[in-house]
């Protein structure tokens, strides 16, 4: 992470500038941000806290902008695929909430039980929850085989494994 002028700053620092690292914002399961019980409803700001989100030093979610960082609760995947991109056999591009897009890495795709796809981003470490509309626009990479359904990627076929934990990877 860049360092950001709160950095070395701790809590009782912090709170003489009237500011705190622990907030009531929550990231849901489904990719919509709330302040408390209130939903963000804005999409400029959602779609920047989407971009902001790293890990803090001590591994917890934060939003990180160029002047300070806070925690969040996410409730899920730290980030949502709202489409997916792209002409076969290329590889489908995931557009994520906020504007960002990563490429789809067709060996961690995997579903939960519910049917849901997760994939794996950033650094490889991050999960990607995937909208039913970015699961509906992979349809030009699926088809049957006598088993399931596979993923076809540059020639390549990907089974989509059913886990019990898609955020472990």
């Amino acid at each position: 992470m860049r360092p950001t002028p709160s950095d070395e700053l701790d809590e009782s620092e912090l709170a003489r500038f009237g500011l705190s690292r622990e907030t009531d914002l929550r990231l849901d399961r489904e990719g919509d941000f709330y302040s408390g019980q209130q939903p963000v409803a804005h999409p400029g700001t959602a779609a920047a806290f989407a971009r902001w989100i790293v890990r803090a030093p001590d591994g917890r979610y934060a939003l990180r902008n160029d002047l300070h960082y806070v925690y969040l609760t996410v409730e899920g995947a730290p980030l949502h695929a709202r489409r997916a991109a792209g002409t076969p056999p290329a590889p489908p591009v995931l557009e994520l909430t906020g504007g960002e897009s990563e490429p789809l890495r067709p060996e961690t795709l995997r579903r939960d039980p519910e049917g849901v796809l997760y994939a794996a981003g950033r650094d490889g470490s991050w999960v990607i929850r995937l909208s039913p509309q970015a699961t509906l626009d992979l349809a030009p990479w699926l088809e049957e085989d006598e088993d399931d359904v596979v993923l076809r990627v540059a020639g390549r076929r990907w089974r989509i494994p059913e886990v019990d934990d898609p955020l472990q990877g």
